[in-house]
């Protein structure tokens, strides 16, 4: 079963784009992680998919992947103890309200 690489490609440039508008356009810092996150894996797909067709070295492209997905990861853990300390002194998680956390 043999797929073309660009059909992976255009999926993966959705998800960004939906990560993106979805980073932009939302006041929640939740929202905005959840965003991120999407666009990381949207960059995973692509690493995925040209270690798949590259025929140099199939292993970087996948090692790459796990590499980002433990930095989603790490990310996602440090994001939502920052939000939730936020939450615990604000009352709020809305983004527009975190200009009282400037110096």
């Amino acid at each position: 079963m043999s797929f073309e690489a660009s059909i992976f490609v255009i999926v993966a440039l959705i998800m960004f784009l939906i990560g993106f508008i979805g980073f932009i356009k939302s006041q929640s810092a939740i929202r905005m992680l959840i965003a991120v996150e999407i666009m990381i894996n949207s960059a995973n797909i692509n690493f995925a998919v040209f270690a798949l067709y590259n025929d140099t070295s199939f292993v970087t492209g996948h090692v790459a992947v796990l590499i980002s997905i433990s930095l989603a990861a790490a990310e996602a853990a440090i994001g939502l103890g920052l939000i939730l300390s936020i939450y615990r002194s604000h009352g709020t998680v809305d983004a527009t309200d975190f200009v009282e956390l400037k110096g």
